[in-house]
């Protein structure tokens, strides 16, 4: 028998055997009961720990940076910040975790150059690992990197109606500076044509 809680008081709920008694008292089949049973409760429950490595991304990595066809649309501009990283424009930071790459952030080093501002884009976790701290590893990870290389602050655009993200850069110490009306296209690995109109709030630090 299990005990749950309701309100300030308690109620009893009945637990996996009496569920499988009741089933067959009913007359109910065994695997009918059965289900019950394994509808009910969980047959295992437990944590596992697993590292997480910041590091650039590889070649071998593009693939699976389209998440099992979530940005496979997207794959012209994965290939294209490759390629900016590897004539030394932009760097891309992958968290890899078994060997799959579940967060990303992209650094571009020559946008705002002049001005010894480093701009981030294209930062995102998986899913299913958000909430986890992961995000803000990255982001503290791409900072530690325009510091290295004599950056001295790092802007993003964040779109208007995106309010969670707004408030997740915000925490990492970012302000508001201006917002823009933009656009930017892509071409599907089918050849669509795609044109998105952005509006965005741009987001500084100062990096210290």
């Amino acid at each position: 028998m299990l005990v749950r809680r309701v309100g300030e008081g308690y109620e009893r709920t009945a637990g996996s055997c009496e569920l499988l008694v009741a089933a067959v008292s009913r007359r109910e089949s065994p695997e009918r009961a059965c289900m019950v049973m394994l509808v009910s409760d969980p047959l295992q429950q437990f944590t596992v720990s697993m590292p997480v490595t910041i590091r650039l991304c590889r070649k071998d990595d593009l693939p699976a940076l389209e998440w099992f066809g979530m940005f496979t649309d997207h794959r012209e501009m994965i290939l294209a910040a490759y390629d900016s990283q590897e004539r030394g424009e932009a760097l891309m930071l992958v968290a890899e975790m078994q060997g799959f790459p579940i967060g990303q952030v992209w650094i571009d080093l020559t946008l705002e150059r002049v001005d010894a501002t480093g701009v981030l884009w294209a930062v995102r976790v998986f899913p299913t690992m958000q909430n986890r701290g992961i995000g803000t590893r990255l982001m503290l990870a791409a900072e530690d990197v325009l510091c290295r290389r004599g950056f001295t602050a790092v802007e993003l655009g964040v779109e208007k109606d995106n309010l969670p993200a707004k408030r997740f850069y915000e925490r990492q110490g970012y302000r508001v500076v201006a917002d823009t009306q933009d656009e930017y296209s892509y071409t599907t690995p089918g050849g669509v044509l795609v044109c998105v109109p952005t509006e965005q709030w741009i987001l500084r630090k100062v990096l210290t």
